[in-house]
């Protein structure tokens, strides 16, 4: 029986290995296109949101002069040491397509949930990046409002959500909803998700949920169980998951900032969120351009004038590979659908 050379074995495991290399790096360049190319999308988006109008004027200005739109605005808001400003950190690291340490723009509670005292709503502009990773300019920026906490949901009250959301003209509400919880806690947040959606919706903004810590959840059937009766009762279908970056448990060191390295699923996930954000964002911007200018065509004859109509998150459409779908009028937990599959 012939017995194979021991160089012809190392030959075929060199090229076994070097297959199995050339497959790694094939899917890591297929993973960076992805986030390129979604985040590309979203730069797209905000420099068509602050073009100037196309009667060359934007409210607030002189007639026929040109001016730029504001740019877009959301309001990152949620329960005290449930991710909500992490999420804002995460978001402009994915949005600026930064690597190595974690820059922090937003204040993160420390390990244990921090102190209850009063902070104040916080303004960052996340520059989002052109291709080749280039932030020198401020030509596309996304400006995140990190709000104060919310009251702990025993002592939430209308009030409370109108004062968290309130305040900084944001156009998009995004609420935190921290996975590994205690039971009861996460319980009680929950069955507060109608009084914000309402409160939400009641100021004409658009609401989506984002349940942090991702890798808390034990099992796939798990994560779709929360995620169905969160959609069902913030009424959207407009609901993630997200594994977010933060400090280890020993906290920030500020000599020798830890490297942090970029995960393709938690960069594709909160750019998906942004963009999800813009297409609301441009939705009620065009509802409001044709309310006015219905109005003020029709303000000779009192019969003419059209009834406004509030955008609603039934009206969005993502493009690209979005997947989400806004929730009916009465949902129910069968019907709702999630807004990213779990895995």
């Amino acid at each position: 029986m012939h017995v194979p050379r021991l160089s012809l074995l190392l030959k075929i495991a060199a090229a076994t290995a070097a297959g199995a290399l050339a497959l790694i790096v094939a899917a890591g360049l297929r993973r960076d296109d992805a986030v390129a190319s979604l985040r590309r999308e979203i730069r797209d988006a905000v420099t068509a949101l602050v073009a100037s109008n196309e009667d060359g004027a934007v409210e607030g200005e002189g007639e026929g002069e040109e001016a730029e739109a504001p740019p877009p605005s959301v309001l990152v808001t949620g329960f005290r040491a449930h991710g909500k400003s992490s999420l804002v950190n995460t978001a402009c690291r994915a949005l600026a397509a930064e690597e190595g340490p974690l820059l922090l723009r937003a204040e993160a509670s420390p390990p244990g949930g921090g102190s209850d005292g009063t902070r104040k709503r916080r303004r960052v502009r996340a520059v989002v990046a052109a291709d080749g990773g280039d932030t020198g300019t401020d030509d596309a920026v996304v400006e995140l409002l990190d709000s104060p906490p919310l009251p702990e949901a025993a002592r939430l009250t209308r009030n409370g959500i109108d004062e968290a959301i309130s305040g900084g003209n944001p156009e998009c509400v995004v609420l935190a909803l921290r996975c590994d919880a205690p039971a009861k806690e996460r319980n009680a947040a929950v069955k507060r998700l109608p009084e914000i959606a309402a409160a939400v919706r009641a100021k004409g903004l658009n609401l989506i949920v984002v349940l942090t810590f991702k890798k808390a959840m034990r099992s796939v059937r798990q994560a779709e169980e929360l995620l169905r009766e969160v959609s069902f009762r913030a009424r959207t279908d407009c609901v993630y998951f997200i594994e977010n970056y933060t400090w280890n448990n020993n906290g920030p060191n500020l000599r020798h900032p830890p490297v942090i390295k970029n995960d393709f699923e938690t960069h594709f996930t909160v750019l998906t969120i942004i963009r999800q954000c813009l297409e609301f964002i441009k939705l009620n911007r065009s509802q409001f351009k044709r309310d006015s200018n219905g109005e003020q065509g029709n303000s000779g004859d009192p019969k003419l004038k059209t009834t406004p109509e509030k955008v609603s998150a039934a009206d969005a459409k993502p493009s690209g590979d979005l997947s989400v779908k806004p929730a009916p009028e009465k949902p129910s937990v069968a019907d709702a659908k999630p807004g990213l599959t779990v895995q």
